[in-house]
């Protein structure tokens, strides 16, 4: 069986925190239509999101512009996303915004440079944690980070330049 036309629809759809597609991103798990039913399955970076709302809203807003008269239903699937469902594409938009992507290397988005040092435990959300550059003094986060895990950076020392 082939996806639904919708899926491109959705996978358009905006995060409203980073500037990415939810498509990209690696949330958009499935949308399917049945008669006049759309539903649409999708994983959130982090169960707790508080833009789990606004994505929603976002998703039936495209959905009703795209395909008028159907019902929409979204389900947030818990624990399905992980940092590899970010695409190529996605990671650029990330990298270009300002972060990386856990499991990736530790390298600052904004020059490449590796000689980078753990700027705290937690950054804005408890999906990021900050980073700071020491070759052009940049901070960034680090999203994706299960359990606000981090990058494995050698011989570093918490709190930056």
């Amino acid at each position: 069986m082939s996806p639904d036309p919708l899926t491109g629809v959705v996978a358009a759809v905006r995060d409203p925190e980073i500037d990415v597609g939810l498509g990209d991103l690696g949330v958009v798990r499935s949308v399917s239509r049945t008669g006049a039913r759309i539903v649409v399955r999708l994983a959130p970076t982090r169960l707790s999101c508080p833009a789990r709302g606004e994505i929603a809203r976002r998703v039936r807003s495209a959905l009703a512009d795209a395909a008028p008269g159907h019902g929409i239903e979204i389900v947030w699937e818990r624990g399905a996303w992980q940092p590899a469902s970010v695409t190529t594409a996605g990671h650029d938009a990330l990298r270009t915004a300002g972060y990386r992507v856990a499991g990736t290397a530790a390298r600052c988005p904004y020059c490449a440079s590796d000689d980078v040092a753990r700027a705290g435990r937690f950054g804005g959300a408890v999906c990021k944690v900050p980073y700071d550059c020491r070759a052009c003094g940049s901070p960034f986060d680090v999203i994706g980070t299960a359990g606000c895990a981090v990058l494995p950076v050698p011989d570093v020392r918490q709190g930056g330049s």
